[in-house]
């Protein structure tokens, strides 16, 4: 997970995800294609409608006509609305924590400066006294 910590933080992430969904898209339409022969027109109109419905736009101008389709739609857009979530959750987790790691070394430091603020206080009391 920490290769994936340094991609959040650095901003390479973009390619890992863009990768990814274009691997949810093909297998998408390749599934329907094959589980659902007639529900589309063209291996294009297939891809589109993979496209569409894993980036969450659906249009409704591409659309499964058979049952089969449909059923494959359905469980593409649950992957894909999860897999949006998921990738939401992570990319916020890492600059988070890269924000913690961040700010920790300035708690240490404040925690140093208060300590000598005690010191120089108790030194300044002794000295009126």
């Amino acid at each position: 997970m920490s290769w994936l910590n340094r991609a959040v933080v650095s901003g390479k992430i973009v390619p890992y995800l863009v990768l990814m969904m274009l691997g949810v898209m093909t297998i998408a339409a390749v599934v329907v294609h094959f589980l659902s022969p007639n529900a589309f027109a063209t291996w294009g109109d297939e891809f589109w409608w993979a496209a569409q419905t894993v980036t969450t736009v659906g249009y409704g101008d591409v659309v499964p006509s058979t049952g089969g389709g449909r059923f494959i739609g359905g469980i593409t857009m649950f992957v894909s609305v999860a897999f949006v979530s998921l990738v939401t959750a992570i990319v916020t987790a890492g600059f988070v924590a890269f924000q913690q790691r961040r700010l920790s070394g300035d708690a240490e430091r404040h925690e140093e400066l208060r300590s000598a603020l005690e010191r120089i206080e108790k030194r300044l009391d002794a000295l009126e006294r």
